[in-house]
């Protein structure tokens, strides 16, 4: 179990072999190990993928080992540029990538550095500062000043060879020396890291101390069904309602007070507003009259997942994966007129493509490879039911920090995420998930729970402390007493978003066009003077 939630200390010096490996190898071959190194990495952090769609896991790792091919260049590259500084440089191209990794059609995080610290409170508490951004600098910058010194001891031993250094003073004169080169070429590299690692380090341990001021509590409800969703048709569909209702019940009958129930993401499979709409398929209208008179017999605000169509006028409707909302209180049971949230970032190749028209036959393959492809939703929907605000990311929309921060922005006290994750029949699928979810409240420093098909249903603080968990792959359910604040105080992160890695990505490119412009000019100047002397 220790293992499969991660080995967090690896995460300070996981970089050392791929910056050694860049620096011994031949300029314009970097890209073999890249293209090796994001085959394998992403073969084995996302090897459950598999379990949804091999046709999505044989179109993605592909594109990434070409992506990582062209990260190592770029870090061959810029170790070039500066040899004397070249780890630091190559850390820095690795950090710039990382954001730009979570961007665009393609962007996806799981293999972001400092997602291994998520169990470190004291360290996670500074992502309130830079995000995971932080962190991951922290991680990546160690890794460059571990092989930075590994490279001067390698230097180090090669010199001594040379010099035949006798025995007896070798070892001691040898292990100073190599210091002491470490020193003057990377002394001011490693007084920065500690100044930083130390800064992080009392912040945590003041920031974990503090309190959020005056708080509301707020007591939810959330159903793990355990559902097997490589399984399909209506009787399955109505089996996996008739287990969460029934956990619900069971959950109400023993907790008085619960104000929201929480069930995951499609924890609904047909679309809910069609069918009570349009009873052509009279067992699904049914369901949904049945689901609707529960609803309206518990004094408890509903939300599940669910896919909504929507007729856009043309020849096929609109298709989004969807978050439904139901108030008796507010009186949206019956008749149904629930508040909707349509996901935004949708999972690459298994749920959406937009290159469709270009690649048609890539297109094809992926639909008939068992992909579902939903339209992306556009607004950072905030509810307001029972006296809170929050918002619902689905599935994996919590892994993208400065999504989650812009529905704090708007106004969300708290975060519920709705996810399925059952498909990939892995418990470090459900736990790499859940490494990236606590930092969303970190860094906005708001409470959150999950409500999953299969785990990890949990609640977090606002500190990112998991303060409560069922068991992954079970039929359980998790009541949980969040504390929302009364008056929130953004964070530094929730106010300026990712000016860390933007920082980054300018230093980097300063950097490069200064050096390549001293080469460029110096080179002519010196052509000048040459050419003067001759005449």
């Amino acid at each position: 179990m220790i293992a499969r939630q991660g080995l967090g200390f690896l995460g300070f010096v996981e970089l050392v072999p791929v910056f050694f490996v860049i620096n011994r190898s031949k300029p314009k071959s970097a890209w073999c190990y890249g293209l090796l190194y994001g085959a394998l990495s992403y073969g084995f952090l996302s090897y459950w993928m598999a379990g949804y769609s091999l046709v999505a896991l044989c179109v993605c790792l592909p594109a990434f080992a070409v992506i990582m091919a062209l990260v190592f260049e770029l870090m061959s590259l810029a170790s070039r540029l500066y040899p004397g500084k070249k780890f630091y440089m190559m850390a820095l191209v690795w950090l710039v990538h990382e954001f730009f990794k979570v961007k665009g059609f393609l962007g996806y995080p799981y293999g972001i550095v400092g997602y291994t610290q998520w169990k470190n409170l004291t360290l996670l508490q500074s992502s309130s500062i830079g995000g995971v951004w932080w962190i991951s600098a922290l991680c990546v910058f160690c890794s460059s000043v571990v092989a930075s010194l590994v490279d001067s001891a390698i230097s180090g031993k090669r010199d001594g060879k040379k010099k035949n250094v006798p025995k007896k003073d070798g070892p001691k004169k040898n292990v100073l020396s190599v210091l002491h080169l470490f020193w003057r070429r990377d002394g001011v590299f490693v007084s920065a890291f500690g100044i930083l690692l130390l800064f992080s380090v009392v912040y945590g341990a003041v920031r974990l101390n503090l309190g959020d001021g005056e708080t509301k509590r707020v007591r939810t409800l959330c159903v793990q069904n355990n559902t097997d969703s490589s399984k399909y048709g209506f009787e399955v569909y109505r089996r996996d309602v008739s287990v969460l209702k029934s956990l619900t019940e069971d959950a109400l009958s023993k907790n008085t007070g619960v104000d929201f129930v929480v069930w995951p993401e499609t924890a609904v499979v047909p679309p809910f507003m069609y069918n009570y709409e349009n009873p052509v398929e009279p067992n699904r209208h049914a369901m949904v009259l049945d689901l609707l008179d529960f609803m309206q017999k518990h004094d408890s605000c509903f939300v599940f997942g669910n896919q909504t169509s929507v007729d856009n006028g043309g020849e096929f409707s609109d298709d989004y994966n969807s978050v439904l909302v139901f108030d008796r209180r507010r009186g949206n049971v019956e008749p149904p007129n629930p508040e909707r949230y349509y996901k935004i970032h949708l999972v690459p190749f298994t749920e959406y493509f937009p290159y469709g028209k270009i690649f048609p036959h890539l297109y094809e393959m992926l639909l008939d490879g068992d992909s579902h492809l939903w339209t992306p939703g556009t607004e950072r929907k905030v509810f307001d039911e029972r006296g809170i605000r929050f918002s619902t990311p689905i599935c994996f929309e919590d892994c993208f920090g400065n999504l989650c921060r812009e529905f704090v922005k708007n106004g969300a006290d708290c975060l519920f995420n709705l996810s399925n994750d059952s498909w990939s029949k892995s418990l470090p699928c459900q736990f790499q998930h859940l490494s990236m979810a606590v930092f969303r409240s970190a860094e906005n420093a708001v409470p959150s729970v999950r409500s999953t098909a299969s785990g990890v249903t949990c609640s977090i603080d606002s500190r990112g402390r998991v303060v409560s968990m069922v068991d992954c792959f079970e039929k359980k359910f998790l009541v949980a007493d969040i504390d929302v604040q009364e008056n929130y105080c953004p964070t530094f992160y929730n106010r300026f978003g990712d000016w860390l890695p933007i920082l980054e990505t300018a230093v980097l490119v300063v950097l490069v066009v200064v050096r390549l412009a001293r080469m460029i000019f110096g080179r002519s100047f010196l052509n000048l003077k040459n050419r003067g002397k001759m005449e």
